[in-house]
């Protein structure tokens, strides 16, 4: 290139996805290349655009993939490269992330440099665990520390400039030297009754905290096995840490929950807002807490269809859609593959087996006629019945191998043709020994489809935990019928009322 490109250092916020600033995501969509360090969520990178390179750079203690140096010219030498080049960091570039090294060393070559600010750990992380830096009457000011040297000792701390009370000290990086600092600030005069607590992985699902004193503190981490990357808040602040750890109480925080998916078609009018995961029900059950385990079972692959016939149909025809990625797969040939519009659905009403098919739906711009209580193929069904004509025609978008029980129960004086529009493809990627031990750790299971049901026992057999969770009858019944007990059944086949299960 002849110009050469601009580097953004953009922070990764503390770990949480939802932490990630609105326009650090926007440069990750347009990066053309990511270079990026260890403690961010690795599912940031899934909203680089295809093609993006994508170069780790993590460091740990002293296992540095590359030295700073080295790193300054990875910089340099790809922004000689490429347009856009993101330097993610975790926490913010400027707090103990060498962010201004890098700005200083790029601007000497002539490189621009953009700062996109990203939240520090040492606020997060205290504020997931209940504890606000600041409150009035109790810490007027808060103050961040490094506790760690370049010879992985302690940093040169001035513990007799650390003596003010209302004052809340955070010291990163410091789990190792937790000892050293609490002795280090009772030697100056700090009483041996402050509180203390440190926060391991804080805002995400690993988060764990102990609280102590500054006497006891050094035990307490001893005896409970918390590990890094941690934060270490000393002050009168972390006696609030009781009412206001909200992030710790929510009902599933602690639960480990195996989830096969299977990868949507993912089509839609407009642009979509970024999500970081494949799955709506991975995300609700992040949400309120759980850490999940994903394996991705199949992928959605569309299937052209002919739906010029679309123009001469008689006045009340329906569509039925029995999920959403037929919504999304019918709406793909209607407008690319068969160049038509919204004008040829001018005589059609439509029939959704539940909410979240009819919200796709929605999406593009047309609200469904018929959506059964019972989300079921047998539901829509008999609902179907009691609306249609006998004489009118239905056409069923949906997918290879799907159930029979809309076809089985829907009028047999009603012509019904069913076009598979889609189809679920099985990835057969071989699951690996980490794989499996991690499935074994999990308190429950699971299945949305009796598809995933079936690639789960197959894969991981005995390994799966014993509380399984089921969507629906259909799904059950493969379960059941593998040898497995269902723990409980879903009362609505939907997310929503998996979610109504467990909270």
């Amino acid at each position: 290139m002849d110009k050469l490109g601009k580097v953004v250092l953009v922070g990764a916020g503390p770990g949480d996805l939802g932490l990630m600033t609105i326009r650090g995501q926007e440069y990750l969509k347009k990066a053309d290349c990511i270079i990026y360090d260890r403690l961010l969520n690795p599912k940031l990178l899934s909203i680089a655009p295809e093609g993006c390179e994508k170069i780790f750079v993590g460091k740990e203690n002293h296992l540095h993939t590359l030295p700073q140096e080295k790193i300054n010219e990875l910089l340099y030498e790809k922004a000689c490269d490429h347009r856009i080049v993101v330097r993610l960091k975790g926490g913010d570039p400027y707090v103990f992330g060498r962010g201004a090294e890098e700005a200083l060393y790029l601007i000497d070559k002539g490189v621009r440099v953009e700062v996109v600010p990203g939240i520090s750990s040492s606020i997060a992380a205290a504020a997931a665990s209940g504890i606000p830096v600041t409150h009035r009457g109790v810490a007027k000011g808060f103050q961040v520390i490094t506790a760690h040297s370049k010879t992985d000792s302690l940093s040169d701390i001035d513990f007799g400039q650390l003596t003010d009370a209302t004052v809340t000290y955070i010291f990163l990086m410091g789990l190792s030297h937790v000892g050293e600092i609490s002795r280090g600030l009772i030697s100056v005069g700090r009483k041996t009754s402050t509180p203390v607590a440190v926060i391991s992985n804080g805002t995400t699902e690993h988060q764990k905290k102990v609280v102590s004193t500054l006497a006891g503190i050094e035990e307490a981490v001893a005896s409970s096995g918390i590990n890094s990357p941690a934060i270490i808040v000393v002050g009168d602040v972390v006696g609030l840490e009781k009412e206001l750890c909200f992030f710790e109480k929510r009902p599933l925080f602690g639960s480990k929950v195996f989830l096969p998916v299977i990868r949507g078609f993912d089509y839609a009018l407009g642009e979509k807002r970024t999500s970081f995961f494949e799955n709506d029900l991975e995300e609700k059950l992040t949400e309120q807490g759980a850490e999940v385990v994903t394996v991705c079972s199949g992928r959605i692959r569309p299937l052209k269809c002919d739906l010029h016939f679309m123009n001469t149909l008689k006045k009340d025809s329906f569509i039925v859609f029995t999920s959403a990625n037929g919504v999304k797969t019918f709406f793909w040939n209607l407008f690319e593959i068969n160049d038509l519009d919204l004008r040829a659905l001018s005589n059609v009403k439509f029939a959704c087996i539940g909410q979240k098919t009819a919200s796709t739906l929605r999406g593009f711009g047309f609200k469904a006629d018929i959506i059964p209580e019972k989300q079921t193929g047998e539901g829509l069904a008999l609902l179907l019945n009691k609306h249609i004509d006998p004489e009118s025609e239905v056409y069923w978008f949906c997918q290879k191998n799907t159930s029979e029980l809309f076809e089985k129960n829907i009028d047999s004086r009603v012509t019904l043709t069913k076009v598979i529009c889609y189809e679920n493809e099985q990835l057969i990627d071989t699951i690996d020994d980490p794989a499996i031990e991690n499935v074994k750790t999990c308190d429950m299971a699971i299945f949305t489809s009796g598809s995933n049901a079936a690639f789960s026992i197959e894969k991981f057999g005995r390994a799966l935990p014993d509380k399984i969770i089921s969507i629906g009858p259909a799904c059950s019944k493969m379960i059941t019928g593998s040898g497995y007990e269902v723990f409980k059944e879903a009362k609505v086949s939907s997310y929503e009322g998996i979610m109504e299960l467990l909270l």
